[in-house]
C-alpha cells in the first residue's frame, strides 16, 4: 500500500480563531436549523440531506498496538480543533445534484482510464477494473442478474475518485460558502470511535447484523465464492450489496454518525504515512506517490475480529474504525465511496 519512504507526518495550522459559541452561531446563518442529536452533539443541516455534526476540539488515541497487518500501530495522541463531518456518506442523489448542476465527468468516464473496480459477473469470485462502470450503474450488472437487489438514490456513491469527492467538495464549498473538504484521516478516525479507543463505532461488541452491512449470510447466499470476503457465519444484516444510508442505527458513532463501518470505505484527505508514537496536533500529510487513504470497510469486507481464523485483519478489508488502507487518488472501486467534513485545517 502506497508510499514506503516513512514520509514523516506533519502538522498544520487551524484557521478558525471561533470559539464553540462562535462557531454555532456562524452555522445558524448558513444552515436551515442547528440542533443536538441524542448522543449531545451540535448538527446542522444545509439542505439536500446533508447534515453535518459538530466535533469539538478534543484528544483520542489514533490507531492500535493490537496488529501489525493493520499498518496503525503505533497507538498515538492526537489532538484535534474543532470541524464537522457529516453524520452520512454522500449519496448517489447528492452525487447526481453535483454532476446535473455543473456536467461533471468522473475520472473512470474519461477516455484512457482502465475503468473502476466492480464485481466480475458472472463469476462473482472478484473485482476486476472494467470500463463503461460508472457512478450511476456500478451494480446494473449485478441487478440484472438478481432483479431483487434494490439499489437507489438513497445509497452511497461509489465508483468515486479521491479527486472526484474533492471535486465534489469545492463546489459544495461555492455553494454554501462553508470550508468543505475531505475529512482527514484522524479526523475521520476521531468520529468514528471518540476517546476511548473502540474498536467500531458502537464499541467493541462484534457485529451482529444488526450495526453494520459487511460480509455475512446475505451477501455469500449470491457471491459464495467471492475472494477476500471472510464471512461471519451466523450473521444476516439483510443486505447484499449496499444499504441506504442510515440503515443501521445501532452502529451510530459517539458523536452521532453512522455508516462509519462497513457499507463503503471511504476516502479521507491524507496521503499514506507511517505512524509515529509522539503526540500530534491537526495531523495532515499531502505529500506522497498519488495514494490516498481510505477507512472502514464495506459489504464484502470482513468483522476485523482478532485472533480468529481465517484472518479477518490480515486478509481482506474489515471494519474496524482504525483500519486503514490505500489507493491510487484518479482509482475507483464499487466498494468504495465518501463523507464530507467543514475542517479549518490548512490543506495544503
Amino acid at each position: 500500500m502506497g508510499n514506503t519512504d516513512e514520509t514523516p507526518i506533519t502538522s498544520s495550522v487551524n484557521t478558525s480563531t471561533r470559539t464553540e459559541v462562535e462557531e454555532l452561531d456562524f452555522m445558524r446563518t448558513k444552515a436551515n436549523s442547528v440542533t443536538q442529536n441524542t448522543q449531545g452533539y451540535w448538527e446542522a443541516d444545509l439542505g439536500n440531506n446533508i447534515v453535518m455534526i459538530y466535533v469539538p476540539e478534543g484528544t483520542f488515541t489514533m490507531g492500535n498496538d493490537e496488529s501489525e497487518a493493520l499498518e496503525a500501530s503505533p497507538e498515538h495522541q492526537v489532538t484535534l480543533s474543532h470541524y464537522w463531518i457529516s453524520k452520512m456518506p454522500i449519496t448517489t442523489g447528492q452525487f447526481r445534484a453535483f454532476v446535473s448542476a455543473t456536467n461533471f465527468v468522473t475520472d473512470v468516464e474519461q477516455s484512457g482510464h482502465p475503468g473502476p473496480f466492480v464485481m466480475k459477473m458472472p463469476e462473482g469470485t472478484h473485482f476486476e477494473e472494467q470500463q463503461g462502470f460508472h457512478w450511476d450503474n456500478a451494480y446494473d450488472h449485478i441487478i440484472a442478474a438478481f432483479p431483487s437487489i434494490q439499489i437507489n438514490d438513497n445509497h452511497p456513491v461509489s465508483c468515486v475518485s479521491w479527486n472526484d469527492a474533492i471535486a465534489y467538495t469545492n463546489w459544495l464549498k461555492q455553494e454554501h460558502g462553508l470550508e468543505f473538504s475531505l475529512p482527514t484521516e484522524a479526523e475521520w478516525e476521531y468520529a468514528a470511535r471518540g476517546n476511548d479507543q473502540r474498536v467500531y463505532p458502537w464499541g467493541n461488541e462484534i457485529p451482529d447484523g444488526t450495526r453494520a452491512n459487511y460480509a455475512d449470510e446475505t451477501m455469500k447466499q449470491i457471491f459464495p465464492n467471492l475472494e477476500q470476503a471472510i464471512v461471519h457465519s451466523g450473521v444476516t444484516d439483510g443486505y447484499v450489496l449496499t444499504s441506504p444510508v442510515g440503515s443501521f442505527p445501532n452502529g451510530v458513532s459517539p458523536i452521532g454518525a453512522l455508516d462509519m463501518a462497513g457499507n463503503l470505505t471511504e476516502w479521507v484527505y491524507d496521503s499514506f504515512y507511517d505512524y509515529s508514537a509522539s503526540p500530534i496536533t491537526n495531523p495532515i500529510q499531502n505529500q506522497g506517490d498519488g495514494t490516498r487513504m481510505m477507512k472502514a470497510g464495506f459489504w464484502a469486507g470482513s468483522a476485523g475480529r482478532i485472533g480468529v481464523r481465517p484472518d479477518e485483519v490480515t486478509d481482506g478489508h474489515n471494519i474496524r474504525s482504525d483500519a486503514r488502507q490505500g489507493d491510487d487518488q484518479n482509482s475507483a472501486d464499487d466498494h468504495l465511496g465518501f463523507r464530507i467534513a467543514i475542517s479549518y485545517t490548512v490543506r495544503n
